[in-house]
């Protein structure tokens, strides 16, 4: 104690002040950082995040020549294989397409009847996101089920049934209509159907593969080569995806592509605003050891009278140690619950889009004392030398 009133004649209460702003604004910035990319980290692995695990749907761009029937959209054996090699793809598959033509119909509450040709495609159930048990077909069932992308039943509600007369249908009453399934080829066959759920994942009518794979023996002309393919991706914002696309002249269904680029921009944006943080915190820790040096010199004297009278260099330090080490709990305690009011406070904001950011990860803390010990350690043996060199 009475070492503390001795040497703290001299300590400048702006220069103080400064280095806990400082210091305060650059852990803030860090910590929050480091929250942040810890909750966008959670989005890229959710299956159902913005950004997360997901598929590519890709084709062919048709032109011109496609048009006159010269050329192909279609996926050879070598393109296959190529792909297939590619080091951001994890799984991939071809789709099958049905080589016979399909007609439903269906009747309605009020005698009305309507029917269209329909195209039937299939991808093994491992790509797609539908959990439903009536999804499954074996031979020898006269029951096909069905599934549906979403947009066409908005298509359908918005577009095509109020100029027909027809009535607007919710995913619920349309997953209780009973279709009559024709089906032409080598020979004819009728099954009953029924659509047993909805995707956002690929744009087309799908039917289970073992039905697939078992009507284009029984009914069509044989199998035919892919047009489209559906990929799944180690990591959706590599940035080798789109420009292999691009080179290749492939299209890819639902802008996947410019999710991952906006998800890689998010990503770099995040080290951007750390990068600047820890330039802040180091920037506070040089005006700390500036404003040490120049207590230090001021209190020369008092340090060789107390050396020559018997203190040691670590008791003499003691004193601006100690207030380093309680300014930098205070900048502590202060950063975290900064950090963990912002949290909660976009947490809100994002919760619809991104349930995952409810999830509070608590090793921000362990960055945060982690950081603050390594700078309070550095002051700590820096006051010592100083000191020590005074005192020789």
């Amino acid at each position: 104690m009475l070492l503390w009133k001795l040497l703290r004649k001299n300590i400048v209460i702006g220069q103080l002040l400064g280095y806990w702003v400082a210091t305060l604004l650059g852990l803030t910035i860090v910590l929050f950082s480091i929250q942040f990319y810890y909750d966008i980290q959670g989005i890229f692995s959710s299956e159902k995040g913005v950004f997360g695990r997901d598929f590519l749907v890709i084709s062919k761009k048709v032109s011109v020549l496609n048009t006159l029937k010269v050329g192909s959209t279609d996926f050879d054996k070598k393109e296959m294989e190529q792909l297939q090699s590619q080091s951001f793809v994890k799984r991939m598959s071809g789709f099958t397409v049905a080589s016979y033509q399909v007609y439903a119909s269906a009747q309605l509450n009020n005698d009305k009847k309507f029917g269209t040709l329909l195209f039937f495609e299939s991808v093994p159930d491992e790509y797609l996101d539908i959990e439903n048990d009536e999804w499954h077909w074996q031979q020898g069932m006269d029951f096909v089920p069905i599934v549906l992308p979403k947009s066409y039943l908005t298509l359908y509600n918005f577009g095509f049934a109020p100029g027909q007369g027809l009535p607007q249908l919710s995913d619920k009453t349309i997953s209780m209509l009973t279709l009559k399934i024709e089906i032409s080829g080598k020979k004819h066959g009728v099954f009953k159907s029924r659509i047993v759920g909805f995707t956002d994942r690929i744009n087309s009518i799908l039917v289970p593969q073992s039905f697939m794979d078992w009507a284009n023996a029984e009914y069509g002309t044989g199998v035919t080569p892919s047009s489209r393919v559906i990929i799944e991706p180690h990591n959706l914002t590599d940035p080798a995806i789109g420009k292999y696309f691009s080179n290749h002249n492939y299209d890819i269904a639902n802008d996947k592509a410019t999710a991952g680029e906006a998800s890689s921009f998010l990503r770099t944006l995040i080290f951007i605003v750390m990068g600047i943080g820890i330039i802040i915190t180091l920037l506070a820790l040089g005006l700390m050891l500036l404003s040490i040096n120049l207590l230090i010199q001021k209190n020369h004297t008092k340090i060789e009278n107390l050396s020559l009278l018997g203190y040691s260099t670590r008791s003499i330090a003691l004193p601006y140690q100690g207030l380093v080490i309680i300014l930098n709990i205070f900048v502590l305690a202060m950063a975290l619950g900064i950090v963990s009011w912002l949290h909660k406070y976009y947490a809100r904001s994002f919760q619809s889009m991104m349930p995952e950011v409810e999830n509070f990860n608590w090793s921000f803390i362990a960055w945060g004392l982690g950081i603050i010990t390594l700078l309070t350690l550095i002051n700590i043996i820096w006051i010592g030398l100083k000191v020590r060199d005074i005192r020789k």
